[in-house]
């Protein structure tokens, strides 16, 4: 029952800061997306304060949008190895803070691979969303699926062991 009052308050602070922003006109994405921002913030914190695994994610996964949200407002078509670029990276970081925090925190960890492991399809999501051209779009997640894989087992002595 606990963990539906903290995700219902936690709900609450998103909805009551888009109303207080509707409220205030302030209409640009930047200040939803600074809401967003700080909501994550708190939810990755608290998530990791109050070991729950879920609200760590969540945090993580708005983060991920508020990103997603930056570059498509910044950016005027980008090519599909840009986008690559612009999220790969990030999933080897968030692949690496797992490893690093395995120490400390199993179950941090495990939430630092998942997201990484969401990041690693972040450019196809995110070409499908905001992208005009489509037409690779299978194959290159086809092609990341089969790269993943084969990475996850060519290392699994290694990741296995943290996140397990």
């Amino acid at each position: 029952m606990g963990l539906i009052f903290i995700g219902a308050g936690m709900l609450l602070m998103l909805g009551s800061g888009l109303y207080m922003l509707d409220l205030h006109e302030l209409h640009e994405w930047g200040w939803k997306a600074g809401l967003l921002s700080a909501c994550a913030l708190v939810w990755v914190a608290f998530g990791i304060g109050a070991r729950i695994p879920l609200l760590h994610l969540c945090g993580w996964m708005a983060s991920f949008l508020v990103y997603a949200w930056l570059l498509s407002n910044n950016t005027d078509e980008p090519k599909w190895y840009e986008i690559q670029l612009y999220w790969l990276p990030l999933s080897f970081v968030f692949g690496w803070s797992s490893w690093f925090v395995q120490r400390w925190s199993k179950s941090s960890a495990s939430i630092l691979f998942i997201a990484g492991a969401a990041a690693w399809f972040m450019p196809e999501l995110y070409s499908a969303m905001f992208g005009d051209d489509t037409s690779g779009l299978q194959l290159a997640l086809i092609i990341k699926i089969i790269a993943g894989g084969v990475m996850l087992f060519s290392l699994r002595k290694q990741w296995i062991a943290w996140v397990a």
